[in-house]
This record gives C-alpha cells, structure tokens and sequence, in this order.
C-alpha cells in the first residue's frame, strides 16, 4: 500500500461486477422516486424525467466502484470510500472480531461474496464490502486475522476463511427432516397470514361467502346445509381458522428449509462457524471467547416434539434482525436435541460446565403473589364486560379465574429456579414457554439489585446481571422473586 503525504493510499479495488450488486440494492430507492415523478409529470415531458432517474442508478454504482479501495495497513484494515465526499477509515486489526459473508444466489452464480466486518464495539457490521470474488475475500480473511493475531503475540495459526472455510471438527447439521420440524414449530408466519385474513375478511365477510357458497353446495347436492344459517357461519369460521393454521404452518416449513438448508455448526480453533442458506448463503463466525450468555429456549411446540433452540450473546456483533433478533445476539442452533444443546453449550463455554448445578427455588411466598396477580388482571379484564351484558350475574365470571391463577402461581414458582457454580450462573425460567439463560460468571459486567413497592410488601427483590452482550434491556438476565436475604447474598457472592 502507498502512503501519500503522510496518509495511506489503499490500492486493492471491488471485483468488477460490483456495480451489478450496487445497483441492485439502490434500485429499492431508485424505482419509487421514479414512478412517482412519472406520475406527476406531463405526458411531454415523461421521458425526459423519466430516463434520468434510470441512468442515475448506473452511474452511481459505477463510480461508486471506481472510488472504492480497500488495503492493509501495518496496524489496521483501511478503506476508502465515498461518492462525493471521500471517506478514509482505519480499523484497528485488533479490533476485528469477525469476518462473515453473505451470498445470495446472483453472488453465488458469479462466484463472489459480500464481507461483513464486525469489530467488538457492536452495533452492526463496521463495514460492508460489496463485492469481492472467493479469492479475495479468503484473502482479506486471512491477512487480518494473521495480522491481528501478530499484533496480540498470538501463536494461533488457525485459518480465518471468509470465502468458503476450511473444515473443522462438525458439531451440528441439520437434514432436511429437522428444517421441517423447525417450520413446524415456528409460529411468525401465522401473524402474516392473519394479517391477511383480517383484511380479506374486510372486504368479504361471512354472509358475502354464504351468498357465494349457496348455489355451489345446491349444485352439490348439500342445500340443506346453506339453510343451517349460524351453524354455517360457525363451519365457515372454523374451517377458515384451519385454513390459516395449515397455510400460516407450511410457509413455516418453506421459509426453514429456504434459509436454514444445509446448515451446519463447524468448530475451528476458537471459533464456531455456522453456514446455511439456500438461495442466500450465509457465512458467520462465532468468538468463543466473546460469548457472554447462552440462551436455551423451549417452547410447548418445541417440548411436543423434544427438541430445543439454542442462541448466544456476543460481545460486539449486530445480531440477526431476520430471525428478531437485537444487540449481540446469535443463533447458535435453531432446533436440536436436549443431549446436542448440552454438547452445544459445553463447546460454546469450554471448562465451565463440568459441575453439577444445585438448583435454588424461588420465594416461598412467590405462588401467593402471582396468583393474586393474575386473579387481580382477571378480573379487571372480565368484570366490566360481564356486567355490561350479563348484569349482576356477571359477578361470577372473575370467580373463574381462581383456578387459572392458582395453577399459574404453582407452576411458575415450581419450574422457574437458579443455580451458582464455581464457574456459572444458570437461571431456568417459565413453565409454558421455558427459558435457561448459563451465565459465565468472569463475564458479568455489572449486577443491581431493585426492590419495588410490591417487592418490598412480600420481602423480595429483583437481581439483575448485565454482560457485555446484554446492552439493550429485554437481553439482560433478570432473576426475579429473589428472597431479598438470598438476593444481597447471591448479588455478592457474583460480585467477588
């Protein structure tokens, strides 16, 4: 690399096809603004507005790769960048943390890959190199983490591929049977599809479908049952429901096997790779050592058909927003056994996990409390409505919310516990939805204790964790219920 007055000059240039992908990802801005203005101009004008805004697209994408150098420094990666106003950034090589691609299928048809730089400071990738071929990219790799690993005194000579890495010991694959039973038990498609519903349902309601179903079951041979009346509208709505579970279930399906085909959790030195994707291939590594919490998630769905996900809280690293994911958070597996979540965690937190935890209950009077909780919310929700159309007999309806409350209190103190180790802090939370969240103890941040008024009416407080991967609120690892006594001890036994 050239140095100029004192300044770097980076050399190394993008592959000559990335103006294709720039102008690819502008086009979502390109093409509003120029139905827009079409729309408004003059029939006269039309193709004098019109052709601009399509070459402008082009333009900028290739003078965007005429301007984009990246090169490597003796202490940092450097990149140059910038239409008009140029840009000139240094990352510091041990800062870099990871070097992940991403290839959808135009990259993989023309052999080349985005490269996401992620540093330890978070927040999303510190920058995105579009495009660059195999080669480069292994490249680019390869010299950052060799020279990172110079500037620490390393004497690891594992290889950090980005383009396609080199095998490691295999800790998890999932076939194709697995990805269906991820769609199965993955509900986020069921709110699109009833976000659909609902709005159909604007347009054609009940009776418009019995005035169109009435000459289509006479002409079956069935009229008498378009003379049921409610008893069809209740048909209707149940098969409609059914409908919706079974198209909401098999986009489920579709979108498990398109994202997560061929997936597969590699080990690598101190990394874990993970690749998948069928269509847009995705290439992520990793830091075992920057793992901050390991998050096991069981839903009923998931306990039906025995299995469990897995995900971790990185230091640094911009999560998944595909998955709903924030802050560091990683998907480590998305479905796998209890005996591989096990193994999983045990590779993700070396020597941590070989005592047996002893696991702690809550308060004792946590049962009462949730169960004049819910009982308190029941009946706020179903008093005034009752009385509305039932009048005094409606008094009753929050007397049927006792048992719902007991059973709740009783199975949520039953199943919700924490344990300490020497080396871990482990908390299992929920009955219905159950979650254990392993806490490396060296990890921990910061500890606070809160005591709020219904806390302290029933003795109790809340002790809160926080990791270097935890910086948005809802990842922190909260215990709640503590005893105060057993909380002051708990938060200082963590704190030394």
């Amino acid at each position: 690399m050239r140095y100029e007055g004192g300044q770097p000059l980076p050399e190394k240039r993008l592959h000559p096809l990335s103006w294709v992908f720039q102008l690819v990802g502008s086009l979502g801005a390109v093409i509003p603004i120029g139905v827009a203005v079409a729309l408004g101009a003059e029939r006269g004008g039309l193709f004098w507005v019109v052709v601009p805004l399509l070459l402008l697209g082009p333009l900028g994408a290739l003078w965007h790769q005429c301007v984009y150098r990246y090169d490597f420094a003796d202490d940092g990666l450097v990149i140059r960048d910038g239409l008009i106003f140029r840009n000139l950034r240094q990352i510091d090589y041990r800062r870099i943390e990871n070097i992940d691609t991403q290839r959808n299928l135009l990259h993989r048809l023309l052999g080349v890959a985005d490269v996401k730089v992620e540093t330890s400071s978070g927040g999303g990738a510190e920058a995105t190199i579009r495009v660059l071929s195999l080669d480069d990219a292994r490249t680019l790799s390869d010299t950052v983490f060799a020279r990172r690993d110079a500037l620490k005194g390393a004497t690891s000579t594992d290889d950090h591929d980005a383009g396609e890495p080199a095998e490691g010991t295999t800790l998890l694959t999932l076939p194709p049977g697995e990805l269906v039973m991820l769609g199965l038990i993955d509900n986020r498609n069921l709110l699109w599809v009833g976000a659909v519903l609902g709005a159909f349902m604007q347009v054609v309601n009940v009776e418009t479908l019995q005035r169109l179903l009435g000459p289509v079951l006479r002409d079956a041979g069935v009229a008498w049952l378009d003379q049921l009346g409610l008893a069809v509208a209740v048909l209707l709505a149940l098969a409609t429901l059914v409908a919706v579970l079974a198209v909401g279930k098999i986009l489920s399906v579709v979108a498990a096997l398109v994202k997560y085909y061929g997936y597969r959790l590699d080990e690598q030195g101190s990394d874990l790779r993970v690749r998948h994707g069928l269509f847009t291939r995705v290439s992520v590594t990793l830091r075992v050592p920057r793992i901050q919490v390991v998050h096991q998630l069981a839903t009923p769905l998931h306990r039906l058909f025995r299995r469990v996900a897995l995900q971790v809280d990185q230091a640094g690293g911009g999560g998944d927003p595909e998955a709903g994911q924030s802050g560091g958070a990683r998907p480590l597996a998305p479905i796998c056994t209890p005996a591989q979540a096990e193994a999983l965690i045990a590779r993700a937190l070396p020597g941590m996990t070989g005592h047996q935890p002893e696991w702690q209950s809550l308060s004792s009077r946590t049962r009462h409390r949730l169960a004049r909780l819910w009982l308190w919310c029941w009946t706020a929700l179903t008093l005034p409505p009752g009385l509305w159309w039932l009048g005094v007999h409606g008094l009753w309806l929050p007397l049927a919310g006792v048992p719902l409350a007991l059973i709740h209190g009783h199975l949520y103190a039953k199943y919700t516990r924490w344990a300490l180790t020497p080396d871990l802090l482990l908390f299992h939370r929920g009955w219905l939805w159950r979650r254990l969240a392993v806490v490396p103890r060296n990890r921990i941040q910061a500890i606070r204790l809160t005591r709020s008024p219904f806390d302290r009416r029933y003795r109790m407080s809340e002790l809160e964790v926080d990791t270097a991967g935890g910086g948005l609120g809802k990842r922190r690892v909260r215990l709640p219920y503590l005893d105060r006594r057993v909380a002051a001890r708990l938060g200082s036994a963590l704190y030394h």
